[in-house]
């Protein structure tokens, strides 16, 4: 199951109409989320071909080369594309840091998401990639396990941290 079906599964519908005013955007992102990687990339691929700078096709274009073969090298370089076409977009920023989650690259991954905030504090992407950020750090205490009472009063606190930061990081910017 995809890591964006897993966090999005309960308000899918807000979210791919939260991501773009383009109907052929949220379509391509509700094929994604669905799993149906085959068809969102050719969704993808046909918006760039009528527009081959727009930024959500090519952040979703990476995103699906992401997670459907793992090839983050390449999937980086799509989405870095997408950056240096649109950098006022969050599109590009939220591509590279699922990326990075993916790939383990935990502390890229949340540089770029709070670059995605800075430009659309309220882009459902970033949210679901907070939420992804949060599962991917490592516990706390490294040698509990992570469901250990200790790990999750600490790891609560830790995240109630990082949102003062990020909301101040927001505000000043």
């Amino acid at each position: 199951m995809s890591e964006f079906r897993q966090l999005i599964s309960k308000d899918r519908r807000s979210v791919c109409n939260g991501i773009s005013n383009c109907p052929s955007i949220r379509i391509a992102y509700g094929l994604l989320f669905d799993d149906n990687h085959e068809e969102a990339k050719r969704r993808f691929q046909l918006i760039l071909d009528d527009d081959k700078h727009n930024p959500d096709a090519l952040a979703g274009l990476a995103i699906c080369l992401a997670e459907e073969t793992g090839r983050f090298v390449s999937a980086t370089k799509l989405a870095m594309l997408s950056v240096r076409f649109a950098p006022r977009s969050p599109a590009g920023y939220y591509a590279l840091a699922y990326i990075h989650l993916l790939g383990s690259k935990i502390e890229h991954g949340y540089r770029y998401l709070m670059k995605a905030q800075q430009l659309a504090p309220k882009d459902p992407r970033v949210h679901i990639g907070f939420a992804q950020y949060e599962q991917e750090k490592p516990p706390v205490i490294s040698d509990l396990p992570r469901e250990h009472f200790l790990n999750k009063a600490l790891g609560k606190s830790r995240s109630m941290l990082n949102l003062g930061f990020r909301k101040v990081m927001t505000a000043t910017s």
